[in-house]
């Protein structure tokens, strides 16, 4: 066995010691602060809470803004005050920032507002130090390449020896003396889940800060619904998907899906029960839910049996079997998510890398609608790749599933790095400055979920307005959708766009006047203040984003 091999498994054996007996936090105990970005649910964030508190860490967890998918709020002075206050009045030994790439300017921003008045060292990780460590260093002193326990451990046992030198730590880039950056490679991948701590709610230490105010009392404690993962990994390299790029660089470092035990899931279940007492549901947000039988019929059985919330999951639709849905649906489970993601066989499997043809879709939906569990799809609008026929396919298609029939729709993003960006790039559909930090950051805040585009009638457009009013499911609406789809006509087009606007403004931003009125507020403010050249700049970016 190799000398790194035989380190790994130390490690391991320190996590699983943790799991069995937790060290107190003593006197004087080394204190560390992770901050989330944009996500008050962060199960990176609350996991490494939970884990640090467990190996006596005085562990503090910051969430510093929410997510609003497509109306995530900016960062505003005050704010960072609150950070820096908050940071200030815990005087950490160190800190851990979770980044997610559309968060890199804010990781900037906030970091340098730490640098003012802390001298800890900064560790970045999460999606974007694990894919770009290189970048990652430019805003923070470390950057953890894959997953953190491991890595974590080790940095809690040099601050308990009084050193914040982490260098040479497996999985942790840094740069050398003469600024050449250091490559740590990656840890291994964690096999046995049910080492690690449940997530942390509800606990002390913790902060919020948004709308310009700092609470300590956890918001998810007041959701009527339980997020958790049930696993880890994915058996899918989708060209638009982070794990296009996480499982070839994870060969050979273990395997890549993994299940904790049905008991240890329903025991989380249960935890969280306890704390979030108004819970009336739960659902499990990994990807391979119900997709090994053994694992399956176990969980579904001793879950029937407690008597649990219901719950739904999301699947690859290739993934879903009958004999598994079945035992599921006695235990509680009643809507089942899977992506579509395009109408055309073609775009979805030799585009986006994506299995499964559209009889096979119908087939599976028609089967999960049979048991009595509602069918709930995610569509990609605004691929370039797409054209007006496979719009026309994809209204077909829709027409055909089963009803009532739940769909939601995203707007295709381009990520650096990630396959599909680069077939756009060599395609010219985009060019590098659509991957710039800013470009990204502005596209995935406030254009994630599709907007409808009402300032062209071109046919392609229009199509894809319609596939977005399908949601409303009134006969009007499939009439509308399913003429345009037979041939195209311009008064019909104006309708499905209206209508399409109408839905956007009501269903997801709701009363519009208050939108167009909290809009001219911001626009007054702004000139008042001075910011002319920001709200120009604002606007020239909403305009070229076609999000206006």
């Amino acid at each position: 066995m190799s000398l790194k091999h035989t380190e790994e498994d130390s490690s391991f054996d320190k996590l699983a010691a943790l799991a069995d007996v937790a060290t107190p936090v003593s006197p004087g105990a080394p204190k560390v602060l992770f901050i989330s970005l944009y996500c008050y649910k962060s199960f990176p964030v609350r996991g490494f809470h939970a884990l640090a508190e467990r190996a006596g860490i005085d562990s503090h967890a910051l969430f510093f803004k929410n997510n609003f998918t497509n109306q995530h709020l900016p960062i505003s002075d005050h704010e960072i005050q609150l950070l820096k206050r908050v940071v200030g009045d815990i005087r950490p030994d160190l800190i851990g920032i979770s980044v997610l790439t559309p968060y890199v300017p804010a990781a900037r921003r906030v970091v340098a507002a730490l640098r003012e008045i802390c001298d800890a060292p900064i560790i970045a990780g999460g999606k974007h130090p694990t894919i770009s460590p290189d970048e990652a260093l430019t805003y923070a002193d470390y950057a953890c390449k894959g997953e953190g326990e491991l890595v974590l451990l080790d940095v809690f046992e040099r601050l308990g020896a009084g050193s914040r030198d982490f260098s040479g730590i497996g999985g942790l880039w840094h740069h050398d003396g003469d600024g050449t950056i250091v490559d740590r490679g990656q840890r291994r991948l964690i096999q046995n889940l049910d080492v690690l701590p449940f997530e942390a709610y509800g606990e002390a230490k913790m902060w919020f800060i948004e709308h310009d105010k700092v609470e300590t009392r956890d918001p998810e404690l007041d959701e009527d619904e339980i997020l958790l993962m049930a696993g880890r990994g994915c058996v899918y390299v989708c060209s638009y998907c982070v794990n296009a790029l996480l499982i070839p660089m994870n060969k050979g470092n273990g395997r890549f899906i993994r299940l904790r035990s049905p008991d240890n899931v329903i025991a989380q279940v249960e935890e969280r029960l306890a704390r979030q007492t108004g819970a009336r549901l739960v659902s499990f947000n990994d990807e391979v839910f119900g997709v090994f039988d053994d694992w399956t019929l176990e969980f579904a059985e001793k879950y029937a049996a407690k008597k649990l919330p219901g719950f739904n999951c999301e699947l690859v639709p290739k993934l879903i079997k009958e004999r598994n849905i079945r035992p599921l649906v006695q235990a509680g489970l009643y809507e089942m998510h899977f992506g579509i993601q395009s109408g055309s066989d073609e775009i979805r499997n030799t585009v986006l890398d994506r299995p499964g043809k559209n009889v096979e879709l119908l087939e599976t939906a028609r089967m999960l609608a049979g048991t009595g569990v509602q069918v709930q799809c995610d569509l990609i609008l605004g691929n370039p790749f797409d054209t007006a026929q496979v719009l026309r396919e994809t209204i077909l298609l829709l027409a055909d599933m089963p009803k009532p029939l739940k769909l939601n729709t995203y707007k295709m993003q381009y990520f650096p790095h990630y396959p599909f960006t680069q077939r756009a790039l060599a395609a010219g559909h985009i060019t590098q400055a659509d991957l710039a930090e800013e470009v990204v950051a502005e596209r995935t805040l406030y254009d994630f979920v599709y907007r409808p585009v009402i300032s062209r009638f071109d046919e392609k457009t229009v199509l894809e307005n319609c596939v977005y009013l399908i949601p409303w499911s009134n006969p009007l609406v499939w009439w509308l959708a399913l003429s345009l789809a037979k041939h195209h006509n311009p008064v019909l087009a104006v309708l499905a766009n209206i209508l399409a606007a109408w839905r956007y403004q009501l269903d997801f931003r709701g009363n519009p006047a208050l939108v167009w009125l909290r809009r001219g507020w911001i626009v007054v403010r702004m000139i008042a203040r001075g910011e002319v050249g920001s709200l120009l700049t604002k606007v020239k970016s909403r305009l070229r984003l076609g999000t206006a």
